[in-house]
Order: C-alpha cells, then sequence, then structure tokens
C-alpha cells in the first residue's frame, strides 16, 4: 500500500499540492520544469503519481488505514483534472477508492489517459456509493464495452452524476445497448455524450429509443461513429518481457505437463521464424483518435526504441490505418528520419481501400530496404494526405523483434 514515507519526492510533491487545494484544480495550474508546482495537466504523471494524488481525497480516517500521517479533510476541493497524462487503468483504481469515501469533489476530469475497461470498471463500482460526484470526464481513453457495461449498472443506481463524457473511447453496441437500458432506470443524467466511438446501427437504435423515453436527459451526443472494423485491424503488438518469455519457451527444453516427454529444444534461428510467421512482434504505436470534426491532425510520427537487452532491432512490418468519412484510394506518404533528423527516405505507399471507410496499407522489408536498416532513435513519419481533415481515427504501427544476438 502506498504511503506518504514511501512516496518519492515528486509524489510528495504531487500529494500535497492536491492536499492544500481549493475550488478548481485544472489546467491553468501548472508543473513547472523547474519543480514549482502549478498544474496537474500533460505531466506524465502515471499510474504511481496517481495513486498518490488519489490518497488525498480521502477523509483522514480511511486515509490513515493508507497512509502513516492524518490527512485532513480536503473539503475545500471540489473539481479536479488530471488529464494528458499516462493514467493506466492501476491509476484509475486508486482513484476509484478514493471516491468511495471522498465527499467534497464534484467533478472529475481523467481524459486523454490510458484507462481501459479495468479502470472504467472500478471508477463505475466506487458511483455506485459516492454521493457527490456530479460530472466524469473519461473521454480519449480506451474504454471499450466492459467499461461502458459497467458504466451503465453504476448509472441504474447513482443519483446525483449529471454529467459524463465518453466520447472517443472503443464503446460498441453491447456497452451502448447496456448504457441504453440504464437510461431507462436513471432519473437525473441529463448530458451524455457517446461521439467518436464505434457504435453500429443496433447501439445507435437502443439509444435513440432510450432518449424518447428518458425525460431527464436533455443532450445525447452519438454523432461520428468510427468503423468498428478499424479498431480490430490494428496489430496486437506485444511487450518485450511477453516476447522473451515465448522465446524462451521455444529454445528451451520443457517438460509437458503430466507427460515424462520433453519439449524439444528449437536453435535460436527457427524460434525466431516461428514468432515471425505468427506475427508475435513487439511494436511501437501512434494512435490518434478525433475527439470532434475540428480536432484536425495530418501526420503521426514515432521513434524506434532501443532494445530491452542491448541488442539491435529488426522491423518486420509497418503499418498505417487512416478511417475516415468516406475512404479513397490513394496513398501515405512515408518519411524515416535518422537520429540526427536528416531524411533517410520518403516515399508514396499506396493505401487499399476496406469496407468503404477505412484505407491500410502495410510495408514488409521486401517492399522497401529502408525497413531493414531501421534501428535505435530513427524516426517514422507519415502524413495523412489532402483528406486529413475528415479523418476520425489512424494509426501507424511499427512492429520488430529484437535480434538474438
Amino acid at each position: 500500500m502506498l504511503t506518504y514515507q514511501s512516496m518519492s519526492e515528486s509524489q510528495r510533491e504531487l500529494h500535497d499540492f492536491v492536499k492544500n487545494a481549493s475550488g478548481w484544480l485544472l489546467q491553468q495550474e501548472r508543473l513547472t520544469d523547474g519543480g514549482d508546482v502549478d498544474s496537474l495537466r500533460e505531466n506524465q504523471i502515471g499510474d504511481v503519481g496517481a495513486q498518490a494524488i488519489a490518497e488525498t481525497l480521502k477523509v483522514s480516517d480511511v486515509g490513515a488505514q493508507a497512509i502513516a500521517e492524518t490527512l485532513k479533510v480536503n473539503t475545500p476541493l471540489f473539481s479536479l483534472e488530471v488529464a494528458c497524462n499516462q493514467i493506466g487503468d492501476a491509476g484509475a483504481r486508486a482513484f476509484a477508492e478514493a471516491l468511495k469515501v471522498n465527499s467534497s469533489l464534484r467533478m472529475l476530469t481523467l481524459s486523454w489517459n490510458q484507462l481501459g475497461d479495468a479502470g472504467a470498471q472500478a471508477i463505475a463500482e466506487a458511483l455506485k456509493v459516492n454521493t457527490t460526484m456530479e460530472r466524469l470526464y473519461l473521454y480519449h481513453n480506451q474504454i471499450g464495452d466492459a467499461g461502458a457495461q459497467a458504466i451503465a449498472e453504476a448509472l441504474k443506481v447513482n443519483t446525483n452524476l449529471i454529467w459524463i463524457r465518453l466520447h472517443a473511447n472503443r464503446i460498441g453496441d453491447a456497452g451502448a445497448q447496456a448504457i441504453a437500458a440504464a437510461l431507462g432506470e436513471n432519473k437525473t443524467m441529463t448530458e451524455l455524450h457517446l461521439a467518436r466511438n464505434c457504435i453500429g446501427q443496433v447501439g445507435v437504435q437502443a439509444l435513440d429509443e432510450a432518449r424518447k423515453v428518458n425525460r431527464i436527459l436533455t443532450q445525447l451526443d452519438i454523432e461520428d461513429q468510427i468503423n468498428p472494423l478499424a479498431f480490430s485491424l490494428l496489430p496486437r503488438l506485444t511487450t518485450s518481457e511477453d516476447w522473451q518469455s515465448v522465446f524462451h519457451l521455444l529454445t528451451g527444453r520443457h517438460e509437458l505437463e503430466n507427460q515424462p516427454a520433453l519439449l524439444p529444444a528449437l536453435p535460436a534461428e527457427i524460434a525466431e521464424l516461428v514468432m515471425d510467421e505468427a506475427e508475435y512482434l513487439q511494436g511501437v504505436q501512434h494512435i490518434h483518435q478525433a475527439w470532434s470534426r475540428y480536432n484536425q491532425f495530418d501526420f503521426l510520427k514515432l521513434t524506434m526504441p532501443r532494445s530491452s537487452d542491448g541488442n539491435s532491432i529488426r522491423v518486420k512490418a509497418i503499418q498505417v490505418l487512416r478511417e475516415q468519412y468516406k475512404a479513397k484510394s490513394g496513398r501515405f506518404d512515408l518519411i524515416v528520419r535518422d537520429e540526427q533528423g536528416a531524411v533517410r527516405y520518403k516515399w508514396a505507399a499506396k493505401a487499399r481501400v476496406v469496407d468503404s471507410t477505412i484505407q491500410l496499407v502495410t510495408i514488409s522489408p521486401t517492399d522497401h530496404p529502408v525497413i531493414r536498416q531501421l534501428r535505435a532513435g530513427w524516426e517514422v513519419e507519415v502524413q495523412l494526405g489532402q483528406y486529413y481533415s475528415f479523418v476520425r481515427l489512424a494509426s501507424l504501427s511499427v512492429g520488430y523483434i529484437e535480434r538474438q544476438d
């Protein structure tokens, strides 16, 4: 359990900042590079920092169980924004525990983070018992159907929430139907934002029907839904730890369960080939999901990382995906720069149209020699072309393996 004594200096700074804050704690207050406490937005706080902040939101008697120093009730603080950081599910769970006992916070913003279904489920459980939260902003995260279904269950019993913003997530028909059912029971919600998810016709129809029945809801935003196929086409990239675990399973001699025989140990070259054919790759990925039609972006870029063990990396594929109002056959302009920023290659990759709204291109080492030359520190950029203002979702993914030198 995180205690004040176990916090790092930066965690204590965040902890004390929120503890002593009052009123609105929003983006106009910033953490500067020099360490002066001015803000919580765009600070790369992450899960551990989020846990430190969450501890300050607990009332003193409950907080005393988690931290050695008794915390005072932070009654002046009624609004907290911790947007544009790297808070994931672990950080969301910490905030959820705080919401169960906090009695002053009325608005919480955790948008533009990395919250998934597990984080949303934790917050949903807290909403079932929280009695003061009125506005919850979770837009531009990675919440899918499971998270939306959990929030829907909370809406059936919560009697104080009036606004929820869940736009630019990954909620589909199942999540939308669950929320629609909850609106039949909820008597306090006035605004619900679900635009730019991947809700199909079934989910949209369910929400429309719920709006007709619910007399309290005054605004329901379900515009500009993303084609659900786009998310399924994104590559599933693994972590370095998982890749190494599978590699060692293939190259080591392991006993079969309830069998005296051993699995044969494969040579490293054969193990790499097996994993290549299975497309079990590590990778880096830049995904941008526009939160409105005015949120325009015309390029994506990422930097190749260093391997976990110091060996070189071998790039296996680059994938670019673009989902827009109406896809047209065209191209993506790709640019590769070295560590010094010098342009090494620039070429146009022709994209194919998938399901009317999606353009997709996958580039392998056989398609272009630069793929074999990519190394740590090099930058890959894709320019989205002249129709970028109509793009709702775009992704740039680079899959690679670490050479076993």
